[in-house]
């Protein structure tokens, strides 16, 4: 790797503290003076947060602090593995972390929130909703506002039946790591990392569901600034619903990241994705 790829995608490091949030297991960074803001990131489906290590790199670089969680049923947070009972639970757990975010730094310092595949669902589902969260811009990757992933039709009908019936009745999620990642260091790392998930729960799947049609359906509410890093090989999230739902959102910056899969982040190119994410907060 040459000196300036090294320096686009420096490689994690460990988080400053895990404080408990809500119940959530969380890690904080902070950068070494004064943060200039905030940044909460929120997972994707089936993985966790220390996932992101290398990105808390890239946020603290620029000089400020970062806040990861572990959503509700993922990693080291409480809860059935991949199931939720209702979608707002997810929404009123990131409203709590944001608040414990804002203590991170100065008051009146800009607070972004940064979302990945179900994160971004999580993220926008806020942003859109009767009581929008208070930040200064957002970052989605990947956002699952629909699925490109074949799934056959009598597992979705099963998964429908099973919401009102068995909720947490769990199928396999047909996640791969070639469909994750091109880089084949970062698929290793996945296939070993025991606190991912494997299974999807019948009733986060309808909650997702209804998640990602209310958002569709109510885009143009979101009143902040929204970056949108879509993968454009993405063989899970479905790019198109993305760029189609990105149209309706005022302000919104769309990146259409060519040749790319799912992990934005993860992706042999993830300095460039880097580079954005370092503009956004540059500019918040």
């Amino acid at each position: 790797m040459s000196e300036t790829t090294a320096a686009a995608a420096p490689g994690p490091i460990p988080p400053s503290a895990t404080p408990t949030i809500g119940g959530l297991y969380a890690e904080q960074f902070l950068p070494a003076g004064t943060p200039k803001g905030v940044v909460v990131v929120t997972h994707g489906y089936a993985e966790h947060c220390g996932r992101y290590r290398e990105l808390a790199h890239v946020i603290v670089g620029a000089g400020w602090a970062a806040l990861t969680y572990d959503v509700r049923g993922h990693g080291q947070s409480p809860g059935v593995r991949g199931f939720i009972d209702r979608f707002d639970a997810y929404l009123d757990d990131l409203a709590v972390v944001q608040a414990a975010a804002a203590k991170l730094v100065p008051a009146g310092a800009p607070i972004v929130l940064l979302g990945h595949s179900h994160g971004s669902l999580i993220t926008l589902r806020a942003l859109c909703g009767d009581r929008p969260p208070q930040v200064k811009a957002a970052i989605v990757s990947s956002p699952y506002l629909g699925l490109r992933l074949a799934v056959p039709g009598y597992r979705k009908v099963l998964a429908r039946v099973a919401s009102r019936l068995v909720p947490r009745l769990s199928q396999p999620n047909a996640l791969r790591v070639e469909d994750l990642t091109s880089d084949r260091a970062k698929q290793q790392e996945r296939l070993a990392d025991k606190l991912c998930l494997d299974i999807a729960t019948a009733r986060w799947f309808t909650e997702s569901a209804a998640a990602q049609d209310y958002v569709a359906a109510h885009a143009a509410r979101i009143k902040v600034p929204t970056t949108w890093l879509v993968a454009g090989a993405d063989p899970i999230a479905d790019a198109a619903r993305s760029k189609t739902v990105a149209a309706k959102v005022p302000g919104a910056t769309y990146h259409d990241l060519v040749g790319l899969k799912h992990e934005v982040f993860n992706e042999t190119t993830r300095g460039q994705v880097f580079a954005e994410v370092k503009r956004v907060l540059a500019s918040a």
